[in-house]
């Protein structure tokens, strides 16, 4: 019965002959144009061109709307640039430390009695020093006549750097009294900028300090003997530097003393060790009481 009725449908609707419709069908309503039944196997599509049109209109839309916010970004980078470069000249002004006063820093070193010499020399040709050659020709015939002198000649420019060291160890010493942390701080900054060591208090010595021996009392009086000077002018030999042969060489004396001429330094050094635990006792004592 059913396959009756079906081809009864058939016969009565043109639609359902054939699977292409003709073209009276395309000018009917849309909605019996497009319509689907159960026994057609096709859909009439829309043309090709409507469906380009419709697909670069939007697109044109998304282009332009992504467009868009590119501007945008532009401006906010052109906007941020002067900023950037303004930090960073600040940055560039903070990474260089202050100079600190001449009169804030500590006090240069005493000069040598060869610089002396050498000074000396330089301010009676100052008129002839036009370049630095003509300074270097100086330097090598002062040191040239230097090493020509005598102990005698050599002793006024000695006893001149002597009074300037204890000058300096004065100065020094009341410069790290009232030096304050900050411009320490401040100074060390500066020398690091410049590629130099850092300058560092110096430690208070101990009230108790262990006295020196009888032979370093001797050493150092024979550092200031003419014979002492005359091997530190000598400099490096093929027996060592000039500190290690004064040191051999107050060596060999103090062994060929006699205990007579050993007797002043033995003196002093067993006073300055009662001295010194006299000292240590009463601190004891003093601290023992109060507690």
């Amino acid at each position: 019965m059913l396959s009756l009725f079906a081809r009864h449908l058939a016969s009565n609707l043109p639609v359902l002959r054939s699977n292409v419709l003709p073209s009276s069908a395309l000018t009917s309503s849309a909605f019996a144009a497009t319509r689907r039944t159960f026994f057609t196997t096709r859909r009439i599509q829309l043309p090709a061109a409507a469906s380009k049109s419709a697909s670069t209109t939007t697109t044109k839309k998304t282009t332009a709307k992504k467009a868009a916010p590119k501007k945008v970004k532009a401006t906010a980078k052109a906007k941020s640039k002067p900023k950037s470069t303004a930090t960073d000249e600040k940055t560039v002004k903070r990474s260089t430390p202050r100079r600190v006063p001449k009169s804030e820093r500590p006090p240069p070193r005493p000069l040598t009695a060869y610089f002396i010499f050498f000074l000396e020399r330089l301010k009676n040709r100052k008129a002839d020093m036009n370049s630095m050659a003509d300074t270097r020709n100086l330097a090598s015939q002062c040191s040239a006549i230097w090493k020509s002198f005598t102990i005698a000649e050599k002793q006024p420019y000695y006893d001149e750097a002597a009074i300037l060291k204890k000058q300096y160890e004065e100065k020094h010493d009341d410069y790290w009294k009232t030096a304050s942390s900050k411009t320490v701080r401040e100074i060390n900054a500066r020398r690091i900028h410049e590629g130099r060591q850092k300058i560092h208090r110096p430690q208070q010595e101990r009230a108790s300090k262990r006295p020196k021996g009888p032979y370093m009392r001797f050493w150092d009086d024979f550092r200031q003997t003419d014979d002492a000077r005359a091997i530190l002018e000598a400099g490096t030999t093929s027996t060592g530097n000039a500190t290690v042969n004064i040191g051999r060489e107050a060596g060999r004396r103090w062994r060929a003393m006699s205990a007579s001429d050993k007797a002043p330094y033995v003196e002093a050094f067993q006073k300055a060790r009662t001295e010194r635990e006299a000292d240590h006792s009463s601190k004891s004592a003093s601290a023992s009481a109060s507690s």
